[in-house]
Order: C-alpha cells, then structure tokens, then sequence
C-alpha cells in the first residue's frame, strides 16, 4: 500500500488479500469493498462502493439541507450502496475508476482512465468511458 487514500463508513469492510499492490489509489467503502490477491492498481484509480450522494434531484435537495447547519435534526435520505468485487490477478490501471455493484473476474485487466460501471468478464481488456470489452487477456 504505497500512497493508499482509505475512507470506510463505520458500516463498511474491506478484504485485501495477498501480493498486492496498490500505488496512490483511493478506497471508499460505506458497504464492502472485496479485493482478492495478486491485484495490482495503479495511482490514481478510485474504487467505491456507493456515490455517496442521492441521485433523484429532490433527494439530493433534501440531503443537502440535512447535511447543512439548519438539518441538524434531520435524517439523510437513504444512498445506495452495493459491493465491489476484484478477484484474483486483476490489473486495474492509473486514473481508473470502478463504480458501486461492479464485479470484476479474474485476470482481468482495466485499462488506464477507464470508468466501469458494469461487470468485467475474467481475462478480459476493457477500456472507455463507459468502459467496453475490448479483447482478451
């Protein structure tokens, strides 16, 4: 863990497993964020587990007024969270960043700058924003 920026909710957990290597990233985590060994991820990259924010425009008003010095009293409206899974032997690389509920399967390799929204298939090259399977590994 070189540089490793971490934020977890005092709901959140993460597995690191073995032989990995990370330079610079950034890993927030308010559900589960699951990293398996072998998996290397460049600097830069963020990883995160949740948006941290609502996304319907009139939640998003009612979390800011909570989130102020006059909601005080009030609740934040519920923001979704769904695990990150990186198996085995997975190479994500600089500026990359992986979004909540996105599984990525083993050996596979996530090109630098890309952002993946959806599941990566194992040993398989994606690259983009969205990021698109663009071979194999």
């Amino acid at each position: 863990m070189d540089g490793v920026h971490f934020d977890i909710g005092e709901k959140g957990q993460v597995e690191i497993g073995d032989y990995c290597y990370f330079t610079n990233a950034v890993l927030l985590c308010e559900l589960e964020l699951r990293i398996g060994s072998y998996v290397v991820i460049g600097w830069n990259a963020t990883l995160t587990d949740t948006d941290f924010h609502p996304i319907a425009p009139a939640e998003r008003i009612a979390d800011a007024i909570a989130c102020s010095p006059l909601g005080k009293t009030l609740a934040r409206p519920e923001i979704v969270k769904r695990p990150v899974v990186i198996e085995d032997g997975v190479w994500i690389g600089p500026n990359a960043t992986i979004l909540k509920g996105v599984h990525i399967g083993a050996g596979a390799l996530v090109e630098a700058g890309a952002m993946v929204s959806r599941d990566v298939p194992p040993r398989s090259r994606v690259m983009g924003n969205p990021a698109q399977i663009i071979g194999e590994v």
